[in-house]
């Protein structure tokens, strides 16, 4: 499937996924994390593996360009799995911000005790979620999986993108074969 680049409304993108689970958690712009605990009946918990500063040169393409850093920026760069109680794999997330614009999202990404989404939300951060990638994926077994790249920014400035590769195993990557009705 191609990238795509969502506009308001259902996206077709999205409408091929077989799952409406899948098709809802690709076209919602709220929290993720209450939609995958959602999904597996119960709470979510971070294991962040890296969390550094970057130039952003290093930050994955598709990020660097949803997040259009200027070349004097610095990034923070986190890489996190969401995991069940019982440490099953949710989602593979990578999360790229600004550094230096607003110490509470510093703070959020570099919290290691819990999603992104939720850091920023006990800190009182309030930023405008924007969709601008839905599709498939591999997942890292080599599984193609769903995935969802979305901003949140602060009158019109991306301070973070967020890259989520959601667990097939959990979150139905199928695409339909056949067109929907109507």
């Amino acid at each position: 499937m191609a990238p795509h680049t969502l506009q308001p409304g259902l996206d077709p993108a999205a409408m091929v996924f077989s799952s409406a689970a899948t098709r809802i958690l690709l076209t919602s712009d709220g929290l993720t994390t209450p939609l995958l605990q959602a999904l597996v009946h119960g709470l979510l918990r971070a294991r962040v593996s890296d969390v550094r500063t970057v130039d952003p040169a290093a930050l994955p393409p598709g990020i660097r360009e949803a997040l259009r850093p200027d070349s004097t920026d610095n990034c923070l760069l986190r890489r996190a799995r969401l995991l069940t109680v019982t440490g099953r794999p949710v989602s593979d997330n990578t999360v790229a911000a600004r550094a230096g614009v607003d110490p509470r999202v510093d703070r959020a990404v570099a919290d290691p005790s819990r999603p992104v989404g939720f850091a920023l939300a006990e800190a009182g951060v309030a930023l405008r979620r924007r969709i601008v990638h839905v599709g498939r994926a591999m997942w890292p077994d080599g599984t193609p999986c769903a995935v969802k790249t979305y901003i949140l920014d602060s009158n019109g400035l991306p301070l973070l993108c967020i890259r989520e590769l959601f667990n097939p195993s959990i979150v139905d990557a199928a695409v339909r074969t056949e067109e929907p009705p109507g």
